[in-house]
């Protein structure tokens, strides 16, 4: 099994960072292949630019980053996204992997009239942290929920997708049973 590893966290100290290599370690260990996409340490460019919109509506890449990216996502198994929970939602420069990365004729089809996903990932895990907790995020229509696993993911062809949430980063206690969630979910 090939699984992509999404990392949208700018500090190598952070405790981001800490679980990325800890999933890592527990995929490597159930002998699955593992990619990593690290958008800060590659330098992404998450804005649109004029000439990145100008091939957007025919489903071509001007970000050859982009380009690379998406040739991951196409031959994975399984997508585990890892970042922070910045304003109710994800840093930017994962929304701008969204935008550039996720093209019509690679990640999804809207020839039909409605959209068709293209990917055939079955199975993926979005990791966050903050300083917010699920029923502050109810409040806010779960944006992680609704918006990233059954708008975006599922959209693309990413079925399957289960949410482990981090809700008080600051605290120790909170850190240890994330990771403790973590690693009981990823040894099943």
């Amino acid at each position: 099994m090939k699984s992509l590893i999404v990392y949208a966290h700018p500090w190598e100290g952070s405790f981001n960072n800490h679980v990325k290599n800890i999933v890592t370690d527990l995929l490597v260990t159930h002998n699955k292949t593992v990619q990593l996409i690290d958008l800060n340490k590659d330098n992404f460019n998450p804005v649109m630019t004029a000439a990145d919109l100008k091939l957007f509506s025919k489903g071509e890449y001007q970000d050859k980053l982009a380009q690379k990216y998406v040739a991951k996502l196409k031959e994975s198994d399984e997508l585990i996204l890892i970042f922070p929970i910045w304003w109710y939602g994800e840093p930017a420069i994962l929304k701008g992997f969204y935008d550039k990365v996720l093209l019509k004729h690679h990640t999804y089809d809207d020839s039909s009239g409605t959209m068709r996903g293209l990917l055939n990932i079955n199975k993926a895990t979005i990791l966050t942290t903050g300083t917010i907790d699920e029923n502050m995020f109810a409040h806010f229509g779960n944006p992680i929920l609704n918006i990233v696993a059954n708008g975006i993911l599922k959209s693309i062809g990413v079925n399957n997708v289960d949410w482990i949430h981090c809700p008080t980063v600051h605290l120790k206690e909170a850190r240890e049973q994330y990771l403790t969630r973590i690693n009981n979910y990823f040894n099943q």
